[in-house]
């Protein structure tokens, strides 16, 4: 849940400070002094859109910061994207005037796009055209879906369509191509041809150059071994030789001098070397074959290297991986130019579509029988009563999103065939079903906050004030803040907060206070009765207040 609000040069908000608690918590104040303005704080630390005229006029920036409880599903996201383990997160994010932005996961610089899905875990915010969206189709699909958790049947769907596409896309391209596919192939079949009869090996032109380079200066590699193995033990002034009688001479020359020791001890450790080293030149030197036939079969070899290589203008080295390409190639094409065989793929991927995509219409159809009952049943307690809600399913032309869209149709009273909410629904009626709908969804959704921007705008009267029983009832297993204009949701509140605006020396600014239950009392009369006040309209304020504390929901326990 959301902890700590901090606002810097926001708007006309100087420096504020909010503390949240859990429960409901109504935003109330004079029209214009800025309660929404929270909202797009939260929304703007949230990840949404930046735009320096945002910043307080005069001020060169703006800086928002939001503290939150991490529940699970944020934690998951904070430990995959290498966050150290923590139990509140701060997310922090700033704006200049050439609309430079900058954004924080605790103290650690992120991008927009991620501060966006750490917020989508921590906060849903149900703005004042909501309702506005519920009129649109691909919505209607999406609340379905989300109502039905339905996100794992929606990647399977995706991704066989994708495949489906693709193999589609072979089986076309190879019906309209077959006759450019031909020819490319014949010429590749050419070129595999001549390789085939080259038959190069991987790595084999450069084992080739060592071989030949050593077979055709054999004769110079046999004098210089000869002539070093002459000089290290063979000849009559060997290296051999000479050491060991040095060795000898300092051995007589140690019985007088202990010093010639170490040079005795140096020499000796010479003298082995030399003799190792001696021997096994020796040894190699019996080793070496100096093959006339095989010298010539590697030049003929490198030779036909050569002339391939100039044939299609490739380097020695590059042959080999040259006709792995071609016969690659080839291997595709041929599968290409397999039609009955595309053919045969294409109808199994399309059929692999379809049952996953059948998968997804069964759960859409679940999702939405029990979403209908649910929104038709808060209907009726929103002066809508005989009214209902439908989900029609209607099929489409397959997509990566399956084979139907949902369409929301809705009766405002008992008897009336239900229709398309769009030619149905008045301003209030639409404002109370999709109140009813974000109600429904949001005891569903796993987020720990949730927000309602002026969500009860149309309603009045009695149903306003079970409009705000409703919220309170989300306010008690959840934290919910909600900017209202009805004295009738602002009494269900379990806290209440004031949004002011002031006016010093031609500068305006916006402040928040929490209010105490005296205060309420005032401020709801004040939204009641307007700029005039009286102890009737104090006590009915009162009562309203009672009354939602002894009906509704306690908050919830910290």
């Amino acid at each position: 849940m959301l902890e700590l609000l901090t606002l810097k040069d926001f708007v006309i908000v100087s420096s504020l400070v909010i503390e949240a608690e859990r429960g409901l918590t109504c935003l109330t104040g004079e029209t214009g002094a800025g309660k929404s303005i929270l909202i797009d704080a939260l929304q703007f630390v949230l990840g949404a859109r930046g735009d320096p005229d945002v910043i307080r006029e005069g001020c060169q920036r703006t800086e928002v910061c939001a503290q939150f409880t991490v529940v699970p599903r944020a934690r998951s996201w904070l430990q995959n994207a290498g966050f150290e383990e923590c139990d509140s997160v701060l997310l922090r994010r700033t704006i200049d005037v050439k609309g430079r932005s900058r954004a924080w996961i605790n103290a650690t610089p992120v991008t927009v796009g991620q501060m966006r899905e750490i917020g989508e875990r921590l906060v849903d915010i149900h703005g004042q055209h909501a309702h506005q969206s519920l009129l649109k189709p691909a919505y209607q699909t999406q609340l379905v879906d989300g109502f039905g958790a339905t996100k794992a049947q929606r990647i399977a769907v995706r991704d066989a369509w994708l495949a489906w596409q693709h193999r589609l896309h072979l089986l076309t391209e190879a019906t309209e191509d077959q006759e450019k596919l031909q020819a490319e192939a014949e010429r590749l079949g050419w070129i595999n041809e001549v390789y085939e009869e080259l038959n190069p090996q991987e790595g084999e032109w450069e084992k080739l150059g060592e071989e030949h380079k050593l077979l055709s200066n054999g004769a110079e590699i046999l004098s210089s071994i000869r002539s070093a193995l002459n000089d290290l033990r063979e000849g009559d002034e060997n290296a051999s030789h000479l050491v060991t009688s040095a060795q000898q001479a300092l051995s007589q020359a140690a019985r007088f001098d202990e010093r010639c020791l170490e040079y005795e001890t140096a020499l000796a450790q010479a003298a082995a070397i030399i003799e190792d080293t001696a021997r096994d030149v020796a040894h190699h030197l019996d080793r070496i074959d100096l093959d006339e036939d095989r010298l010539s079969e590697i030049d003929e070899r490198l030779n036909n290297y050569w002339k391939v290589s100039r044939k299609f203008h490739r380097t020695p080295e590059e042959l080999y991986a040259h006709w792995q390409e071609t016969r690659e190639r080839l291997h595709q094409i041929e599968l290409t130019t397999d039609i009955e065989a595309l053919k045969k793929s294409e109808a199994e991927s399309r059929e692999a579509y379809m049952n996953e995509a059948a998968k997804l219409t069964l759960a859409r159809r679940e999702a939405a029988e029990r979403l209908s009952k649910a929104v038709t049943a808060e209907m009726q307690s929103l002066a809508m009563a005989g009214g209902r809600l439908e989900i029609a399913l209607h099929p489409c032309e397959p997509r990566a999103s399956g084979v139907e869209s949902c369409e929301f149709l809705v009766s405002g009273h008992a008897g009336a065939t239900p229709r398309p909410l769009i030619k149905v629904a008045s301003g209030g009626e639409l404002a109370r079903i999709s109140l009813a709908i974000a109600v429904i969804t949001a005891q569903i959704t796993p987020v720990p906050t949730l927000i309602f921007d002026e969500v009860d705008t149309g309603i009045g009267g009695a149903v306003a004030e079970v409009v705000g029983r409703l919220l309170r009832r989300l306010g008690a297993t959840r934290q919910v803040l909600c900017v209202t204009h009805l004295p009738q949701v602002a009494a269900c509140a379990h806290q209440q907060w004031l949004v002011q605006k002031h006016t010093d020396e031609g500068v305006t600014t916006s402040s928040l206070k929490p209010l105490t239950s005296d205060e309420r009392v005032a401020e709801i009369a004040r939204m009641m009765g307007g700029r005039v006040i009286t102890q009737a309209t104090l006590t009915t304020a009162a009562e309203l207040i009672a009354n939602a504390a002894r009906e509704g929901s306690p908050a919830p326990e910290a």
